[in-house]
């Protein structure tokens, strides 16, 4: 019974002991796992955009964790663009916990962002912002690198993005100048004109009311598609004098550039009045067709006057102005 007894304890203990070197090799395997970090990439680099575009930067980890990740964005020394000058990373100027700017010297040298946990695609989208200027193409060169927390690891990763000048359309509607009222010289801004934009709905999108000359600016952003540009005037003030007020419309792309000035005076003549003298003729339509930064304006006598090809306005609308 001894003997017996003897057996058992020794095929237990080495039954116990195996299966002790068993969950320890199994151990070491998932603590080996777990120090492998999630290794972060992108699929495009490099970027060619406009002013008043968004560049997207898309990042992939290749496993997720239960943790959030930080990684930095560096922008680099030999970039030309500056940051809030020429773009802006939005997300990081509205308090986004999850993208943080990284300061020295008064400005921005970089920024932090955050990939939340089990997650493995993640995005930032950078503004680059429109100041019609004429200049030369601007690089933005942006380094990923780990953050302290070094939770995550990222190989050499920039991006390089290169800037172009705008080409949004920007309009003016100009009447300056003088004329003379019975003896008096009067400045043609006393009389009121104004710009309408109205999409394809018939909703108005922008106006310019107050100023002379008015400017309106049609952004690349917008939606793809048919607008109509209202060009009015309001009143007279109560002058009357049989001229001709000198308008003129202005269509300019500037950083192209590409400019086309019409002469829309004929359609407003002085002693007629404006809408609000009672006068439902003061008022023109261009009509513009956008695809992507290519824009097509055909005048009010349906003739094409901007680049692009034909367009025909449909339909009729009342000015809603005041």
């Amino acid at each position: 019974m001894k003997k017996i007894n003897i057996l058992r304890f020794l095929f237990t203990t080495a039954l116990f002991s195996s299966l002790v070197i068993i969950t320890s090799c199994n151990d070491d395997d998932v603590d080996l796992g777990s120090k492998v970090k999630p290794v972060l990439t992108s699929s495009t680099t490099t970027f060619t955009a406009k002013e008043g575009d968004v560049v997207t930067l898309d990042f992939t980890l290749d496993k997720a964790i239960n943790k959030p990740i930080q990684y930095r964005l560096v922008m680099l020394d030999e970039s030309t663009a500056t940051d809030l000058e020429d773009y802006s990373i939005p997300g990081c100027r509205s308090n986004d916990p999850d993208c943080v700017a990284i300061e020295e010297n008064g400005g921005p040298v970089g920024y932090i962002f955050e990939i939340p946990a089990y997650t493995t695609s993640y995005s930032v989208d950078i503004s680059l912002l429109n100041d019609l200027d004429i200049e030369s193409t601007e690089n933005l060169k942006l380094k990923v690198v780990s953050n302290r927390t070094l939770l995550g690891t990222v190989g050499d990763l920039v991006f390089d993005i290169n800037i172009e000048n705008s080409s949004d359309l920007v309009i003016d509607l100009n009447w300056s100048g003088t004329f003379d009222d019975g003896g008096t010289t009067v400045d043609n801004c006393d009389l009121d004109m104004d710009l309408e934009l109205i999409d394809n709905d018939g909703n108005y999108i922008d106006f310019s009311y107050s100023n002379c000359p008015e400017q309106l600016t049609l952004s690349t952003s917008m939606s793809d598609g048919t607008y109509y540009l209202d060009v009015s005037l309001w009143t007279t003030s109560g002058y009357s004098q049989p001229i001709n007020i000198p308008a003129s419309v202005t269509f300019n792309k500037p950083g192209i550039p590409l400019v086309e000035t019409e002469d829309v005076s004929s359609y407003f003549p002085m002693d007629q009045g404006g809408l609000d003298d009672g006068n439902s003729n003061a008022i023109i339509t261009f009509e513009i067709t956008k695809v992507g930064h290519t824009f097509t304006i055909t005048n009010p006598d349906n003739q094409v006057v901007f680049q692009g090809r034909m367009a025909k306005r449909t339909g009729n609308r009342v000015n809603l102005k005041k």
